[in-house]
């Protein structure tokens, strides 16, 4: 009798000892800079922590990703906003939980960037891609919104520019070096590659013509209504990850700087990201250290595009921002 207590009892201490199994966690990113935190976390064990197998899942661009989570292929995303995200958000079947890169002036983030032969034929500023042909990742994606608003802030359309919609940054590089496009709106890490193996002329980061808030953190509905204790695990991984690439590279006064663990952190992001270190060290995007969104620019994206026919249905913001999660800059 006292043997089967005392078996009974190594049982239950063993039930509460033992290590739980990690639960899966498939995070889609793009393969830029704005990816660093991500890449952060999983190097530095947060995701571990917070008993998370984490696998990150590098796109081309951002379209499959909001597909594959909103199918459930993938647990969670970080990456630019666009049509695409905004189509399936407008079904109900994705939610917004986070910041991604902000454009804010003095970082680079999207940079527009033109050929030699075009920068000599006179393209040379943002108003200068009237009547050009421009390269952007896909329709409706980060690009061509930032075509968008170059075509908005000096009064011209962007019927006025010839778009062509060449599915990633490779493929971009490529038309600038066969000169199939007179210019490229790209990532940074990519229009500094452009600039600097194709070559090119970067002609300047949209951030400094104009802020926006470029890249959320995003999960499934089903996620982010039946699974909250996952999200939350999710989120404090990824936001440790977010402190580390800030107190790397930026100031607390917001500004460009590195710190003395930024060598460290860019050893991670460059096996990550598969971009070389002295490339990547300036291409640093900017990202609130506390993942808050600028929530009013996500309304007024989402009026974009919807002016502009790339959205099929209307998107309740209201939903689609989950404030159970999310946190917000002040307006």
């Amino acid at each position: 009798m006292m043997a089967r207590r005392f078996a009974a009892l190594a049982l239950v201490i063993f039930a509460f000892c033992a290590p739980t199994r990690a639960e899966r966690a498939r995070i889609g990113v793009l393969q830029t800079a704005g990816a660093g935190p991500m890449y952060i976390a999983l190097a530095k064990g947060y995701f571990a922590r917070e008993g998370l197998q984490a696998e990150i899942v590098p796109f081309v661009t951002a379209q499959p990703m909001a597909v594959s989570i909103a199918t459930g292929e993938l647990d969670f995303g970080a990456t630019a906003l666009g049509a695409p995200f905004y189509n399936l958000a407008s079904q109900g079947l994705l939610r917004i939980i986070g910041a991604q890169g902000r454009e804010v002036p003095n970082f680079p983030n999207n940079g527009l960037v033109a050929t030699v032969a075009a920068w000599e034929n006179g393209l040379r500023d943002f108003k200068d891609v009237k009547g050009r042909v421009v390269a952007v990742a896909a329709k409706g994606s980060g690009p061509h919104y930032c075509l968008g608003l170059i075509a908005d802030h000096y009064g011209f359309s962007t019927d006025d520019v010839d778009m062509q919609f060449l599915n990633g940054s490779p493929n971009m590089i490529a038309a600038l070096v066969s000169g199939r496009v007179e210019a490229a709106i790209m990532p940074s890490a990519a229009a500094l590659a452009a600039v600097r193996d194709a070559p090119g002329k970067l002609i300047g980061w949209i951030g400094d013509m104009q802020a926006w808030q470029l890249g959320g953190a995003f999960t499934s509905a089903k996620h982010a209504d039946e699974h909250q204790d996952y999200v939350d695990r999710f989120l404090r991984a990824y936001k440790s990850g977010v402190h580390d690439y800030y107190d790397a590279f930026i100031t607390p006064e917001g500004k460009r700087q590195d710190g003395p663990t930024a060598d460290a952190m860019l050893a991670i992001m460059s096996k990550g990201i598969d971009q070389p270190v002295e490339l990547l060290r300036q291409a640093i995007t900017y990202t609130d250290r506390d993942v808050r969104l600028d929530g009013k620019d996500i309304y007024r994206q989402v009026a974009w595009h919807q002016k502009h026919g790339l959205i099929e249905h209307e998107v309740d913001v209201d939903k689609l921002l989950d404030k159970r999660y999310a946190q917000f800059l002040p307006e």
